[in-house]
C-alpha cells in the first residue's frame, strides 16, 4: 500500500478517487513551499510504507501514476514543461493558465523514507519558492539514494538504458558537483558520436571496435546529460536543453548511418555488387541470402536501406511528440519491472539500436545492420503506435463520458481531446506547414478534419512511388505532390480529434517517401538523398520542439514547409535539375538549422518560456 501527499492548494475529489483506485490508502494535501516540505518530512517519518508525492494537481497523466506505483524502488516523473496549458479531463480549458505546466510525482520506497525526510527538511530551510520534484530528487541523490527518473529524455526506455543508468547517475552527480550544465554533456556526447561515425566509415575491425566504444561512450554521456537536466533544482527541463538532447542524439545516429553506408563502398570494391555491405567476420555467410539483395544491389542499395531506417526513426519520434501533446504517456503491458524492461527493449529504443549497430557492423557489415534496423524498427513502431492509438481511443471515450456527465460536451472539443488552438502553440504547429499549405487551409477555415485528407494523400503517394516516379513524364511527376496537398486543407483545423496527433508524423512520412523515391528514380547521388532527408527531418523536429515549448510558427516560410519542399523537388524533376536542387536544398537546410538554433533556441525568451 501507499500513502500520497499532494503539494498543491488541495486535492480535489477526482484526484482523491483516482489515487484510491490505484491502490493509494490515504491522500493528504499540503502547500508547495516551505511548510509543505516540512509536511513531507513528517509524513515520511510517520507513514511506515511507501510515500507518493504529487507536485501540483492534475498535471501527472494517469498512466504515469500507474507506472510509478508499479515500480519496485524509488522513482520519479519530473513533469511536463510545455508553453501551453494541459486541460484536465472533464474540465474546460482555462486560457489564463496557458503559459506553462510544471508538475511531477515521486514515489519513495520504505528504505529511503528517512533520507526523504532529511532532504525535505534541508529544502524547507533553504528553498524559497515552490518545491519542484527535481529539487527533492537532487537532495535524495546527494544523500546516496538512487532515483529512477522515468521521463529523463528520449533515451529513457530499454534494457540498455537500465544497465547504463547506474553509471549515468554517477556521472550526472559528478557533473553537478562541478557545476557542469546538461548542454556541456550533450556536446561531449555529440563529439563522441561523430568520432564513432568517423571510425565506422573505416573497414578495419579494429576501427569498428573503437567506434563501438565511442558510440557507447556517447550514449552514456548523453544519458547522464538527460538525468542531470531532469533532476535539476528548477524541477523542469528547459525547452532548449530538451531539443539539444534530442538533436544531439539524432545527429549521432544519422551520422553513424551515413558512415556505415560509406564503409560499404570501401568494403565492396573487391566483391561483386550484390555483396556490397557484407563484410566483417561472418558477412560472407549472408551473400546468398535475401540480405544481400534487399533494397537493391551495390552501395546504392545500402544507402536506400539507410534512408529508410532513418525515416522510420524520425516518423516514430515525431509521432511520440504528437502523442505526448495529448497529455498521455505510454502504459505498460506487464506490471513487473523485468517484464516491462523486456517489453521496452522489444520496441527498439535508441540504446538497443546502438547495440545492434555496434554488433552487426563488426561481425556482418552495414547491410545486415540496416536490414535489422529497418525490419525490427517497422515492427516496433507498429507495436508502439498500435498501443498509443488504442489508448487514445479509450481515453477519448472516457473524456467524452466525463464531459457529458459534467455538462461540458457541447462545442468545447478542446476540453475533451486535449487539443490546442490553431495558433503557434497547438498541435497544428507540429505539422511544418509552408505558405501554400496555410493558404489552402485558410480556404476551408479549419472546418475539414485533418486526418482523412492526410491518409488519402499518403496512400496515393505511396502507390505512385511503388509504381515508379521515374515513369511519370512531365507535369505528371507532380501528381504525388497534388495528392499530398489534400492534407493542406486541414492546416487551420485545431487538431483536437482523438487521433489528430498522428497528422504531423504522417505528413513527414509522405514527404520522406516522395523525396527519397524521386531522388533515386532520377539518379541523384545517394549521399545527397540521405543528406536532404536528414535536413528535412531535423527541420521538422526542430519546429515540433519549438511548438512543444509554445514558440511554434504558423507557417515555415524560411524552411519552405513540407509542401514547399515537395513542390520544389517536383518542379526540379520536370526541368531535369533534381541533383542540383537536392544539393542546394540540403545545404540550405543545414545552414538554416544552425542559424535558427543560434538565433532562436538560444534566445533568452525561448530558453525560459515562463
Amino acid at each position: 500500500m501507499t500513502v500520497a501527499l499532494v503539494l498543491a492548494g488541495g486535492a480535489d475529489a477526482g484526484l482523491r478517487g483516482q489515487l484510491a483506485a490505484l491502490g493509494v490508502r490515504r491522500v493528504d494535501a499540503a502547500d508547495r513551499t516551505g511548510p509543505g516540505l516540512l509536511t513531507v518530512a513528517a509524513a515520511a517519518r510517520a507513514a511506515g510504507e511507501r510515500v507518493l508525492i504529487c507536485v501540483g494537481e492534475g498535471v501527472v497523466p494517469e498512466n504515469m501514476l500507474v507506472r510509478l506505483l508499479n515500480e519496485d524502488a524509488t522513482a520519479a516523473f519530473t513533469g511536463m514543461d510545455a508553453g501551453i496549458s494541459r486541460p484536465v479531463r472533464g474540465r474546460r480549458r482555462d486560457p489564463a493558465a496557458s503559459v506553462s505546466v510544471v508538475g511531477g510525482a515521486l514515489v519513495v520506497d520504505k528504505p529511503d523514507l528517512d533520507a526523504l525526510a532529511r532532504a525535505a527538511e534541508t529544502l524547507a530551510a533553504s528553498y524559497a519558492g515552490p518545491a519542484p520534484v527535481g529539487a527533492l530528487i537532487s537532495e535524495l541523490n546527494r544523500r546516496g539514494v538512487t532515483v529512477r527518473v522515468l521521463d529523463a529524455g528520449p533515451n529513457n526506455d530499454g534494457a540498455v538504458t537500465h544497465l547504463v543508468d547506474p553509471a549515468a547517475r554517477d556521472m550526472a552527480r559528478w557533473a553537478a558537483g562541478r557545476q557542469l550544465k546538461p548542454a556541456a554533456l550533450y556536446g561531449i556526447s555529440l563529439g563522441l558520436g561523430l568520432i564513432a561515425a568517423i571510425w565506422f566509415s573505416e573497414l578495419a575491425v579494429r576501427a569498428k571496435l573503437l567506434a563501438g566504444l565511442a558510440l557507447a561512450g556517447s550514449f552514456l554521456v548523453g544519458r547522464a546529460g538527460s538525468l542531470l537536466a531532469a533532476t535539476g533544482r528548477e524541477g523542469r527541463v528547459r525547452p532548449a536543453v530538451a531539443w539539444l538532447g534530442a538533436g544531439s542524439g539524432l545527429l549521432t545516429e544519422f551520422g553513424t548511418y551515413a558512415a556505415l553506408a560509406v564503409s560499404s563502398g570501401v568494403a565492396g570494391r573487391p566483391h561483386p555488387a550484390v555483396a556490397v555491405g557484407l563484410n566483417g567476420t561472418f558477412g560472407h555467410a549472408l551473400r546468398n541470402t535475401f540480405v544481400a539483395s534487399w533494397g537493391g544491389g551495390g552501395q546504392v542499395g545500402v544507402w536506400r536501406l539507410a534512408v529508410a531506417a532513418m525515416a522510420v526513426v524520425a516518423v516514430r519520434q515525431l509521432a511520440g511528440l504528437g502523442f505526448e501533446y495529448t497529455a498521455r504517456t505510454p502504459g505498460n503491458l506487464f506490471p513487473r519491472s523485468a517484464m516491462r524492461i523486456l517489453e521496452q527493449a522489444a520496441t527498439l529504443p535508441v540504446g538497443e539500436r546502438f547495440l545492434v549497430i555496434a554488433l552487426t557492423a563488426i561481425f556482418f557489415g552495414p547491410r545486415l545492420t540496416f536490414v535489422l534496423l529497418l525490419g525490427w524498427g517497422v515492427l516496433a513502431a507498429g507495436y508502439v503506435l498500435a498501443g498509443q492509438i488504442t489508448r487514445s481511443m479509450r481515453q477519448a471515450r472516457t473524456d467524452d463520458g466525463l464531459a457529458g456527465d459534467d455538462g461540458l460536451a457541447g462545442d468545447d472539443g478542446l476540453a475533451r481531446h486535449g487539443g490546442g488552438a490553431p495558433g503557434d502553440d497547438g498541435l497544428a504547429a507540429y505539422r511544418d506547414d509552408g505558405v501554400v499549405s496555410r493558404w489552402l487551409g485558410g480556404l476551408v477555415q479549419g472546418r475539414l478534419p485533418p486526418l482523412p485528407p492526410v491518409l488519402v494523400g499518403l496512400f496515393v503517394t505511396c502507390v505512385l512511388t511503388a509504381l515508379g516516379l521515374g515513369n511519370l513524364p512531365g507535369v505528371l511527376v507532380l501528381t504525388p505532390v497534388e495528392a499530398m496537398l489534400l492534407a493542406a486543407l486541414g492546416a487551420c483545423h485545431p487538431h483536437d480529434g482523438r487521433l489528430d496527433w498522428l497528422v504531423p508524423a504522417l505528413l513527414e512520412a509522405g514527404e520522406c517517401v516522395f523525396l527519397a523515391a524521386l531522388g533515386f528514380a532520377h539518379r541523384v547521388p545517394a549521399e545527397l538523398v540521405f543528406a536532404l532527408l536528414a535536413g528535412v527531418i531535423m527541420r521538422h523536429l526542430d519546429l515540433a520542439y519549438r511548438a512543444r515549448s509554445g514558440h511554434g510558427i504558423p507557417a515555415d516560410r524560411f524552411g519552405l514547409g513540407w509542401d514547399g519542399r515537395m513542390l520544389l523537388a517536383g518542379l526540379a524533376a520536370m526541368i531535369g535539375i533534381v541533383p542540383f536542387v537536392y544539393a542546394a536544398l540540403s545545404g540550405y537546410l543545414l545552414v538554416l538549422f544552425c542559424w535558427d538554433f543560434l538565433s532562436g533556441w538560444l534566445h533568452p525568451t525561448v530558453g525560459d518560456p515562463a
